[in-house]
């Protein structure tokens, strides 16, 4: 089985180095055609070898004595050797099929949709099982007759029949299994992406092979994701470009303040990146970061750009922000993975912060980072009342403050990779920076560049 991979002209497809497109298409369509390869082997080259063999063989021996009968009765065993073939042949084809469902999966995760091309290969599977059952139901009946023809000394009716029958009632046994899981295959496939769908996982396909009717069901599985996934790219495109106006919105209230949420969105969703988020999780604290001054809605102007120190009653007004904020927010079921962040995003580990003077591990962990972010921000910007501080001083601050530590460690490994630069660039501007100056699409999430 092993032998008909040389089937395949592109082996380096399955290799660490990147072909080609048209090249891994080709791997692909070779793949797909793998066990139906291997049958025309078996079938072929083999079967035609082994004929020819036994026919030299047949002769020689007639003319030396060998055989007590003639030339034109030894021909009788010839059906018997096509038999034994597609035999083998189905075999290899049932085995090989879960197989080569290995390396399409494997394809697939390495270079995604680029290499599927569809085949238009159906078998009915009416065929394939009137094959399984001609080919392992007559090779013990065709033992049978011949060795009833020849009248072997000790051939012994009942038994040769009982033999025959035994031999393919495992023989079909053994091909109904395999048969059996070659059709559960694609279902159970198709099972399992539902439910990662379900789960919310994405780019969920379906690489089970079948040749059968069920081919088109994992094709019709694949489309209907593929579907999902625009749509759901396009609502969070939606979403996001919602929460960004929001934001911006927010934000031009303050000409000092313009671009903030945008900026501590970004700077949070790298921070976490760096501590080992996955991208969704991180792209999620991202939004947070666009709506965790979403409460300042509530604070009057002249209090957000007063530039001399504000008194007691103005300064509750400012503090007042995340619990409106929150109020804001929890009004909609959509935002309530983002309530947390929003709500706590000026607590301080001593317990200081506020509004519900949190400390320690009671913080989220959204929070402390937005923390981070925003305090980052807020001195690498100009404000009224100062200019933007530089960003080893600021780092050097945040070293001793109240402030988690871990997530400070990890904007300073940023900061000194140079991937801070277009944001703390931005944050010099007067106007309020556009987002994709500093991010790129990536498949369903937003990641900061890292140039």
């Amino acid at each position: 089985m092993v032998g008909s991979l040389a089937t395949a002209p592109h082996p380096k497809g399955f290799l660490e180095e990147v072909e080609e497109p048209e090249a891994l298409r080709q791997a692909y369509r070779n793949l797909i055609h793998w066990p139906l390869l291997s049958l025309a082997r078996v079938m072929g080259p083999h079967l035609l070898a082994t004929m020819a063999g036994f026919l030299w063989a047949i002769d020689l021996a007639h003319r030396l004595g060998g055989f007590p009968t003639g030339l034109q009765g030894m021909l009788y065993l010839l059906p018997w050797y096509p038999l034994n073939a597609a035999l083998h042949a189905i075999i290899e084809y049932l085995v090989g099929a879960s197989q080569s469902q290995r390396l399409l999966a494997y394809l697939r995760e390495r270079f995604g949709d680029a290499v599927v091309v569809d085949t238009h290969l159906r078998i009915p599977f009416v065929f394939k099982v009137l094959g399984v059952l001609l080919a392992l139901g007559l090779l013990p009946l065709m033992q049978v007759a011949v060795l009833v023809y020849f009248r072997l000394e000790s051939t012994h009716l009942p038994g040769l029949v009982i033999w025959g029958l035994c031999s393919g009632l495992i023989l079909l046994v053994a091909g109904g299994i395999l048969l059996t899981r070659e059709v559960a295959r694609p279902l159970q496939a198709v099972l399992e992406g539902m439910q990662a769908i379900r789960c919310g996982e994405g780019q969920v396909r379906v690489s089970a092979v079948a040749w059968d009717e069920l081919a088109d069901l994992t094709q019709g599985f694949n489309q209907l994701a593929q579907a999902l996934e625009a749509e759901r790219r396009q609502n969070l495109e939606l979403y996001r470009d919602t929460v960004q106006t929001l934001a911006a919105a927010i934000d031009a209230r303050d000409p000092y303040t313009r671009g903030h949420s945008q900026r501590v969105g970004a700077y949070a969703q790298l921070i976490a990146q760096k501590l080992g988020w996955d991208s969704q999780k991180a792209y999620r604290l991202y939004i947070t970061g666009l709506l965790h001054d979403i409460g300042k809605i509530g604070v009057p102007e002249s209090i957000l750009q007063k530039a001399d120190k504000l008194d007691d009653q103005e300064r509750k007004l400012v503090e007042s922000h995340p619990l409106i904020g929150y109020e804001i927010a929890r009004q909609s079921r959509a935002l309530a993975a983002h309530l947390p962040g929003i709500r706590n995003h000026h607590e301080r580990l001593d317990g200081r912060g506020y509004p519900d003077g949190l400390s320690g591990g009671a913080i989220p962990l959204e929070a402390r980072i937005l923390a981070v972010a925003d305090v980052w921000d807020a001195l690498t910007s100009h404000r009224p009342y100062r200019g933007a501080l530089k960003p080893l001083e600021v780092y050097q601050r945040l070293l001793c403050e109240p402030l988690d530590q871990e997530a400070v460690q990890a904007l300073g490994a940023l900061w000194r990779e140079g991937t801070l630069d277009a944001l703390l660039e931005d944050a010099q501007q007067e106007v309020s920076p556009k987002l994709e100056n500093y991010l790129e699409p990536l498949g369903s999430t937003y990641m900061p560049k890292t140039e």
